[in-house]
């Protein structure tokens, strides 16, 4: 009985927005959900629209519908009488392979409005590269605009609304690590399906996976604007790095891509990447987003930083970054083992996680150079103020990645008046522009072996980068979120502001 009336209310919350009378259906609700159903299927096949049959499908269950649910219910509505338009509907409810999601889900309709992803950060802390992105430009949107922020049900099969404790871990992040997440095998008490109509939705991360499908028809058939905020393709275009499911989400993600209405990538590398892959869309029959690049800024996470002095004793080289093989850390600890060897004297310290076998092989390769007698940190789970006093206290750092979307530790380290040695090429070459770094090519041991030389070496050579750093163009998260919204938000129709 309660499932029937959820069901009832989900109808009853989308059939104005299917251009049924009121009386109508007041008096089909009130015989239950059967008798109103069969109302806007009936309706929903007189108007023979995509976007139309996607809402009756997202209210009658409970979750978003695939592509070829929409497809297939279009198709044989077109094809009976009304009279059996409700047979149609209900078919594809009984065709689900797990049945529905959630029967008894209330349902919230938000309509005209910007609809802001934030699965990840609301369900987890964990706070490297993309959830910083996240955080900081969705808090100040939060304070500045009129925007609705979301999560995914637990099986992956809709946006929710957020609980009070989600959302204090996307707008009020305190830099912690210490708090678990939420239990995400389960939806917190008291949640609604929302099901937007007429909106501008906006997807800063890559979408787990068993989301992506669901995301891809909502673009593709809902009538909704979608907009991403592209980080990097690097799970398809250097594959060899990441593990094999990163790359096969990224692959579902794509799909969500052709048919999103505008891009931002966070470099001019990164959307480069994205533009390559849309200038493909045309081979089938598809336009693809509009690309557009918002480059990030160069600043630090908004908590508050320690006034920290260089510590007594030999100076420190900071690495921070995932500890996987496209961070080029083995290249970083060759160049240290080397430099050790002609007699320099200095620390090493990274900060970073990573796989269990990517985390066991690196600190397998730390221990054999510890052995030896050298000075090495491996920091693990830092909020972020520890984060900045390590960049703080560093006498410079290193960050001779592979292949980046951005490299925020590259900008974090200029931030903070900290010179940094890393790559000649892509968007960390873009950061490095306006000076504080010296490039290396990341294949070249040698190149990165001489440039850390010199700056463990040469104080005058320090100084003149720090001095480079003093005269770069400030660049804030404040200054970010206004681009991004303004180059990713507006040109959809997002203008809605508070006051």
């Amino acid at each position: 009985m309660h499932a029937q009336k959820a069901v009832t209310g989900r109808l009853e919350a989308i059939a104005p927005h299917l251009g049924v009378d009121d009386d109508v259906i007041r008096s089909a609700a009130s015989r239950g959900p059967g008798p109103l159903l069969d109302v806007l299927a009936r309706q929903v096949k007189r108007l023979d629209r995509e976007a139309d049959v996607w809402l009756l499908l997202a209210g009658f269950l409970g979750q978003y519908p695939l592509a070829d649910d929409v497809r297939m219910v279009r198709r044989r509505l077109r094809m009976v009488d009304e009279a059996v338009a409700f047979r149609v509907v209900l078919a594809a409810g009984s065709a689900l392979p797990l049945g529905f999601a959630d029967p008894e889900i209330e349902l919230e309709v938000v309509v005209g409005r910007v609809v802001v992803d934030v699965d990840f950060c609301a369900k987890y802390r964990h706070n490297t590269g993309v959830q910083r992105v996240v955080r900081e430009t969705v808090s100040r949107w939060d304070r500045d605009h009129e925007v609705r922020l979301v999560a995914f049900t637990a099986t992956g099969s809709s946006m929710r609304t957020l609980s009070d404790e989600e959302r204090r871990r996307v707008v009020e992040w305190d830099g912690s690590v210490s708090a678990a997440a939420v239990d995400i095998a389960k939806d917190p008490q008291g949640v609604r399906l929302v099901v937007p109509i007429d909106c501008t939705i906006i997807i800063p991360e890559v979408p787990q996976t068993a989301q992506c499908a669901e995301l891809a028809a909502l673009a593709e058939f809902s009538g909704n604007r979608v907009g991403l905020i592209a980080h990097d393709m690097i799970p398809v275009v250097s594959p060899n790095t990441v593990v094999g499911a990163e790359t096969e989400r990224f692959v579902k993600y794509l799909t969500l891509v052709k048919h999103s209405t505008r891009l931002a990538g966070v470099s001019k590398s990164a959307t480069q990447e994205f533009a390559g892959f849309v200038s493909a869309l045309p081979a089938q029959g598809l336009t693809g987003p509009v690309t557009v690049a918002v480059e990030l800024p160069t600043d630090s996470p908004s908590v508050p930083i320690a006034r920290v002095s260089a510590p007594a004793g030999p100076p420190v080289v900071l690495c921070v970054g995932s500890q996987e093989p496209r961070k080029n850390h083995d290249a970083v600890l060759l160049a240290a083992d080397l430099l050790w060897q002609e007699g320099l004297d200095f620390g090493l310290t990274f900060v970073g996680a990573g796989t269990s076998v990517n985390m066991s092989r690196f600190d397998s390769r730390v221990a054999a150079l510890r052995h030896g007698g050298h000075r090495i940190r491996v920091l693990r789970g830092l909020d972020d103020q520890t984060l900045m006093d390590e960049y703080r206290r560093a006498r410079f750092s290193i960050f001779p990645s592979l292949h980046e979307g951005y490299g925020l530790p590259v900008a974090e380290s200029l931030a903070l008046g900290t010179p940094v040695i890393t790559t000649s090429y892509g968007s960390t070459a873009e950061i490095a522009a306006a000076g504080g770094c010296l490039l290396v090519d990341p294949r070249d041991d040698e190149t990165i072996i001489t440039q850390m030389r010199r700056l463990l070496t040469d104080d005058d050579l320090l100084a003149d980068l720090q001095q480079e750093i003093a005269r770069r163009p400030p660049s804030s998260w404040d200054d970010y979120a206004d681009r991004l919204w303004r180059g990713l938000v507006v040109p959809m129709g997002g203008v809605s502001d508070r006051g």
